[in-house]
């Protein structure tokens, strides 16, 4: 747990981090939304790709909405990095933690929308 507590410190220092190797309880996720979140954890750490995309990586190319809704409850923030999907036209949304969250996050790895 410390070595963990240090990479989300060293993250929001602006630090590269990854937390590919985190796991997380999954038993409870259904076949798809396990393909969701493997995808957006496969999305490199400073670079962005649209809800479509997401569901295209996550080998279902026609559930954009469904992928969506995956990532709005997400409860891994960090370890399944839903803030780096967004919409086609623009930054999408982040429940919770809102917005101004959202662009930190991206900030941190170098991303701007």
């Amino acid at each position: 747990m410390e070595k963990l507590v240090h990479r989300f410190r060293a993250y929001f220092e602006g630090d590269r981090v990854g937390f590919e190797g985190v796991e997380l309880e999954d038993e409870a996720w259904t076949p798809f939304q396990r393909d969701v979140f493997a995808a957006m954890r496969r999305v490199p750490y400073g670079e962005v790709v649209s809800y479509s995309d997401l569901a295209r990586l996550a080998g279902h190319p026609r559930a954009r909405r469904a992928a969506g809704t995956v990532c709005s409850r997400n409860r891994f923030p960090l370890v399944v990095p839903c803030h780096r999907i967004v919409s086609s036209d623009g930054l999408g949304s982040y429940p919770g933690l809102g917005l101004d969250y959202k662009r930190r996050m991206l900030a941190l790895e170098g991303v701007t929308l």
